[in-house]
């Protein structure tokens, strides 16, 4: 249901394609929601019939034509109304195999974990290492007058997503000294 408000909140940006919306969301918040190009067009396909979305036929020579989806008055009205309609719990529950297998890690030997949670903390490295920048764009956009409104909102996202990975990685080393201290 979630990917329903996502498509209208992108298309209240601009026109797209299905495959537009598709490089949109890999290219901005699939760091914390992703979806399949099969699951967008299924969405789009239940927007229409909802009509919170209307699109144009864009021809095409030697391919299929494009359909250029864009937001409906009864598409905006929904996605503000989704917007507003914020649940009493906000946290949900998540489901980490990284979690599970640290769990039951007393089957394996200390230096195996050790090996687990330092090969945790490069990938998390290699997420900061996207996130830095992104987040120091945004920030330079927001110095002046002439912020845009929605560049705030998601330097927000992206700060969050810092602050987890960072978090992440303190926890990891210091699991990885508890470990040590145990060899």
């Amino acid at each position: 249901m979630t990917l329903r408000f996502i498509i209208l909140g992108l298309l209240n940006y601009m026109a797209m394609t299905g495959y537009d919306l598709k490089v949109f969301m890999d290219n901005s918040i699939n760091f914390f929601w992703s979806a399949e190009l099969s699951q967008i067009y299924r969405e789009l396909s239940k927007l229409e019939g909802l009509g919170y979305v209307n699109y144009k036929i864009e021809p095409q020579e030697g391919r299929p034509d494009k359909k250029i989806y864009s937001i409906s008055q009864e598409g905006n009205t929904a996605f503000i109304e989704w917007l507003r309609d914020f649940p009493d719990t906000l946290s949900t529950p998540s489901r980490n195999e990284f979690l599970v297998r640290i769990f039951f890690s007393s089957k394996l030997k200390k230096e195996e974990l050790i090996l687990q949670f330092e090969n945790y903390i490069r990938e998390l490295s290699k997420e900061l290492k996207i996130y830095e920048p992104i987040e120091k764009r945004l920030s330079e956009k927001i110095i002046g007058e002439n912020c845009e409104d929605d560049v705030i909102y998601h330097r927000f996202t992206v700060k969050r997503g810092l602050s987890f990975d960072r978090a992440e990685i303190n926890w990891a080393k210091e699991c990885i000294e508890d470990l040590k201290k145990l060899l």
